[in-house]
């Protein structure tokens, strides 16, 4: 009898944790509708039609006045980082994007404008997208990796893994 629940547990544990696999196998980005309160250090949000990650999130309150939000962020593309803020009633698009290891292969070009990164990922397409896009780094050596964060196949973050 005891042999029988032991495996009966264990094929359990196995469909389970084979469940927990496929759930976590995300093949798609999300997006929700948050409020400002929630927005926290580290999550990527959409201002203006910008992807944006959030660096610091502060409570803002002037005596008997309405409170409101100053939420310091990097903009995704350009690495700059700005300040804006929100009234307390005020939602925010907040993104989960898609995480893709790639391999950069080549870098051609001359200039920092014109340098295009040549990647691989894991099917071996090749994709190329400009230096600039690569906040932080002005060159990225051969053979390293990249982690492209995408959003419905548009590329919103790379970092480079050392």
């Amino acid at each position: 009898m005891s042999m029988l629940w032991r495996a009966s547990l264990s094929g359990r544990f196995v469909a389970a944790s084979a469940a927990h696999r496929l759930t976590n196998l995300r093949a798609f980005s999300t997006r929700e509708v948050i409020a400002i309160t929630e927005v926290r250090k580290g999550m990527i949000i959409k201002i203006e039609d910008k992807y944006c990650e959030v660096k610091e999130w502060q409570p803002h309150k002037q005596g008997r006045g309405a409170a409101a939000y100053n939420v310091t962020y990097n903009e995704l593309d350009t690495g700059k980082e700005r300040l804006h803020k929100f009234t307390s009633a005020s939602k925010v698009p907040k993104v989960d994007p898609d995480r893709e290891e790639c391999q950069v292969l080549y870098t051609k070009g001359s200039g920092v404008e014109e340098k295009i990164v040549v990647l691989a990922d894991a099917e071996y397409n090749e994709l190329e997208l400009p230096l600039a896009r690569f906040v932080g780094h002005s060159s990225v050596p051969d053979g390293s990796s990249a982690l492209l964060y995408k959003d419905d196949g548009e590329i919103i973050k790379v970092n480079v893994k050392p």
